[in-house]
């Protein structure tokens, strides 16, 4: 498996890249990398009792992320200028 850079765990002018952790065929293929504009905000997590699978209350990413998140694995979007 890859190692996290600091891009993965910081942000650079408002962008990073993504953390989560890709396969492909069962083998660890590095990270997603996609622009991340912070890390997944905290939110409320059940795990479901027959197949023991996890899943959040929001409908977002469910996964491991370590590092930032891109907006399709659950980060926040990009933030516009003159907004917030």
């Amino acid at each position: 498996m890859s190692r996290m850079k600091k891009r993965h765990e910081e942000l650079t002018d408002g962008v990073g890249k993504c953390s989560v952790p890709m396969w492909q065929g069962g083998c660890p293929s590095g990270f997603c990398d996609r622009p991340a504009y912070g890390v997944r905000p905290a939110g409320k997590m059940l795990r479901n009792a027959y197949t023991g699978e996890t899943f959040r209350l929001d409908g977002k990413y469910s996964g491991y992320i370590p590092g930032l998140a891109c907006p399709v694995h659950g980060g926040p979007a990009a933030i516009r200028k003159g907004e917030g």
